[in-house]
């Protein structure tokens, strides 16, 4: 993510929720970010704000399938992978529901996550598949998902 100011820990969660909005959602309004924004813990985020948001994280629009312009971040704007990054950095998020955990990547990551992972045989897993930006973990028992998503946000220092 280029910043161009210094940011508080505030503008950095910010960030990181404008960004994976923004990969897992088609957004034709800057309004309609900043109402999921508003929904996930923001609710007094101004057009000024998510303006600066997208900015700094260099989103551009795109036309998709339909002919719609979406947002969409910059293939140019993101971090090229770097073996010197700290593994915080290249997390974004890690999500969980009752079946599988998922962790979500800056740009280039998900397979250098997925391999950090699997090196850490994880006896709870039956899976790790990555993709560029995400990482899909399955537990051998979904009893045992909390604690192995506790257990990978410790290894990957998101928590």
């Amino acid at each position: 993510m280029p910043i161009t100011s210094p940011a508080t820990s505030r503008e950095l969660q910010q960030l990181a929720l404008c960004q994976r909005l923004i990969l897992q959602n088609s957004y034709i309004s800057q309004e309609a970010l900043r109402k999921d924004l508003q929904r996930y813990g923001y609710p007094m985020i101004s057009q000024s704000t998510i303006s600066r948001l997208l900015k700094n994280l260099g989103v551009i629009k795109i036309r998709n399938s339909r002919g719609q312009r979406i947002y969409t971040l910059s293939p140019l704007a993101q971090p090229l992978p770097q073996a010197s990054r700290p593994i915080a950095e290249m997390v974004v998020d890690v999500v969980h529901n009752n079946e599988f955990i998922l962790v979500h990547t800056a740009a280039g990551y998900g397979r250098a996550i997925a391999r950090i992972l699997d090196c850490q045989q994880l006896t709870q897993t039956i899976g790790v598949v990555a993709g560029s930006d995400n990482v899909w973990i399955a537990p051998r028992h979904s009893r045992q998902i909390s604690s192995l998503y506790q257990q990978v946000r410790h290894l990957l220092n998101a928590g």
